[in-house]
């Protein structure tokens, strides 16, 4: 299971979703929206490395699980 934590603290559920339901999502939207959305991925998995284990345990997610997600290209 992998998470990352918006702005605000939320967590974004998008991260979950098959992969064939994240190409639907980008079905029909421009280039610039899909740099855009690469971008705040980006941004949302450097913000989620930052965080000490003890907020990662408040959100629910284990180092290891974080080091996955960081660990991933931006597209995916």
């Amino acid at each position: 299971m992998s998470a990352v934590i918006e702005n605000n603290g939320s967590v974004n559920l998008s991260q979950h979703l098959p992969t064939c339901e994240k190409i639907k999502m980008f079905k029909g939207k421009s280039i610039k929206q899909k740099i855009l959305y690469w971008k705040a991925v980006s941004r949302q998995r450097k913000q989620l490395a930052k965080l000490d284990d003890h907020l990662l345990a408040d959100i629910g997610l284990s180092r290891e699980q974080v080091e996955i997600e960081i660990a991933k290209p931006f597209w995916k």
